[in-house]
């Protein structure tokens, strides 16, 4: 296997914006065995080891990162105005909130609650508040784009959705622990914030790129994975719609009668939202296969935008079968956790190939003109 030489500083000036999919999807994984825990063995490991594996992808990312805006502001600049790239940035504070969620999930006997809700609260708050800086920076500089033709649009646009959805995820947790406290109030108010800015986002950016794929032709085949990123907002909206029904009574003060009735329209709109999910990723596997079919997929690091929007969805499924004990749910859960894990090595295995030779770290190619 042939070693492309490559050094560091090429690393940090070439680094792209979409390698922290990897800590997404790391950390989803870990969160979807979560879900289904009473149905896989040793799901304690496991999450664990999931978990840990995204604390150190994150940490080993971090760098090239960081340092690539203090050394090549002008190469970050040139990605924040691309098309494609832009919209990757933000997956970097997702990755804060996912793995606050999947540490919520994950008993750690060396890190006790009172030092565990301290910390999800800081990765809530740095990464909510750099998600909102993101999604401004980006939405403005394509306000103000004179360039960008409909062939450049790609579902990975729905990240900047994605990200403020997620928001409430952990959100409304943390609303919960610290009910009758001021970052109790926070937490919930945020999270309806970014729901409401998410969902309405979400609905403009699908309704943009689904007609872009009607009408253009599909983008290179190293972008066909973007297409299961329209998995994820209905996953999330249905795992928000499970979960807020505990945080809107207790902050609102809303009668129990009121509650149960809000907790039957909350089960209905999840499997409502959970259906619309599922049937975008039978569309996503059938326009990919298609894809591979005309052109042989490539591996690139857009492959990990498989394994996080069925991570999510598989978590999705898991909550609406404990919210719901039908056992289609349940099944449909379990095959996807299935197809995640097998996705999730293979990926991995595929990144490691390339980070080994060199090649994944090379300037990205195919993708659409401005």
């Amino acid at each position: 296997m042939a070693r492309h030489p490559i050094t560091f500083q090429e690393i940090v000036e070439h680094f792209a914006p979409g390698w922290f999919a990897s800590v997404m999807g790391t950390a989803a994984t870990g969160v979807a065995i979560f879900a289904l825990r009473n149905f896989v063995p040793f799901a304690g490991a496991l999450q664990v080891i999931f978990l840990a594996l995204a604390v150190v992808l994150f940490g080993v990312l971090l760098a090239p990162w960081s340092i690539r805006w203090l050394k090549h502001p002008q190469a970050v600049r040139r990605d924040l105005t691309h098309p494609v790239s832009a919209a990757f940035f933000p997956t970097m504070p997702i990755s804060l909130l996912v793995i606050g969620i999947a540490l919520e999930k994950t008993p750690l006997p060396f890190l006790p609650e009172g030092a565990l809700w301290p910390l999800l609260l800081t990765l809530w708050a740095i990464g909510s508040l750099a998600i909102l800086i993101f999604a401004l920076v980006i939405l403005t500089i394509f306000f103000h784009h004179t360039e960008i033709r409909w062939e450049a649009s790609t579902l990975g646009w729905l990240i900047p959705p994605v990200s403020m959805l997620l928001s409430p995820v952990l959100g409304l947790s943390l609303s919960m622990r610290y009910a009758g406290a001021l970052w109790g109030e926070v937490a919930f108010y945020a999270s309806l914030f970014f729901l409401g800015a998410g969902s309405l986002l979400f609905l403009l950016m699908m309704a943009t790129v689904f007609t872009r794929s009607i009408f253009y032709a599909p983008p290179p085949a190293p972008l066909a994975p973007t297409l299961w990123v329209g998995v994820a907002p209905p996953s999330i909206l249905t795992i928000v719609a499970l979960r807020i029904v505990a945080p809107v009574q207790s902050h609102l003060a809303v009668s129990q009668q009121v509650a149960e009735t809000f907790s039957l329209l909350a089960k209905v709109s999840g499997a409502a939202l959970w259906g619309f999910a599922l049937f975008w990723m039978m569309l996503a596997l059938l326009a990919t296969l298609e894809t591979h079919r005309r052109t042989p997929l490539p591996f690139a690091l857009s492959w990990w935008a498989f394994i996080f929007p069925v991570g999510v969805f598989t978590v999705a499924s898991g909550m609406l079968y404990q919210a719901m004990p039908v056992l289609f749910f349940l099944w449909i859960g379990l095959a996807t956790l299935i197809g995640l894990l097998v996705l999730w090595v293979a990926t991995l295995l595929r990144t490691i190939q390339g980070a080994w030779r060199g090649t994944i770290f090379l300037p990205p190619a195919g993708q659409p003109s401005r």
